[in-house]
């Protein structure tokens, strides 16, 4: 049975492929901080899967994830995710919001690839998708961190793709645009807030420059990502935007 670790699994899109991935036949290994409502769900999906729970910046959290891959022998596809930044000013990020959102969405998710390399190594090969924004091409204002630490990590991962091809370890990212999650109501308040004006005023605003004239949804996005853990064979070092073709200022 193929092997999937995937990180940021208990909501959203990380949860909509953990579910893909499970009706695929994977054996799955989940994170979050708290995944255990996921992981009651996948069971009932009759989903063979175990839980890690712990934040992905804490390096025992990346070694037990691994832990139990070497447990059960083997690794075939990861998956990087996890929760978004706060949203606020450039001018306002202080220096410990820097570091440990650096942890969380640079750090913690290229330590947990490099920990797992040798295991598809050992599988001769592997696929590994992590998520990304359609914000590291066009930074958005107010979410800085999340501009500039994806764009970090975008660099990293398709460094390591060109490295690792040769061990036929295929390296890519998605770039989602607006999909509506739990986040994007948090996006969606923060900026009605700061305008002084309703939530459902910034969604309506928003799909206007989505071709589509709506949202996306978590599953629309895990059906690419599931395609790429799964049955990808030749696209590697790539980033790839699911956006509704989103009209954005260069």
């Amino acid at each position: 049975m193929n092997v999937a670790v995937l990180t940021g699994a208990s909501s959203g899109i990380g949860f909509a492929v953990a579910k893909r991935l499970a009706e695929e036949g994977y054996a799955l290994i989940i994170n979050s901080r708290q995944p255990e409502k996921a992981l009651e769900e996948l069971k009932s999906m009759g989903a063979q899967v175990t839980a890690v729970p712990g934040n992905l910046a804490d390096e025992e959290t990346c070694r037990q994830i691994i832990a139990e891959a070497e447990r059960l022998g083997r690794l075939d596809a990861l998956f990087l995710n996890h929760g978004g930044p706060p949203i606020k000013p450039m001018i306002e990020v202080t220096d410990e919001e820097w570091e440990n959102y650096f942890r969380l969405m640079v750090l913690g998710p290229l330590r947990l690839f490099r920990q797992a390399v040798p295991l598809f190594q050992k599988n001769k090969g592997g696929r590994v998708v992590a998520i990304s924004s359609f914000t590291v091409k066009n930074p958005y204002p107010g979410i800085v961190l999340s501009n500039a630490l994806r764009a970090a990590l975008v660099n990293a991962l398709k460094t390591a793709a060109l490295e690792l091809g040769k061990d036929n370890i295929m390296i890519n990212l998605v770039a989602p645009g607006y999909i509506f999650t739990d986040r994007t109501r948090e996006w969606n308040e923060s900026y009605a807030e700061q305008e002084g004006i309703d939530p459902e005023d910034i969604a309506q605003r928003t799909i206007q420059v989505v071709p589509l004239k709506r949202y996306g949804t978590p599953e629309e996005i895990a059906e690419v990502i599931a395609f790429l853990l799964t049955k990808n064979h030749y696209i590697s070092g790539q980033q790839i935007i699911v956006d509704g073709g989103l009209i954005v200022a260069n």
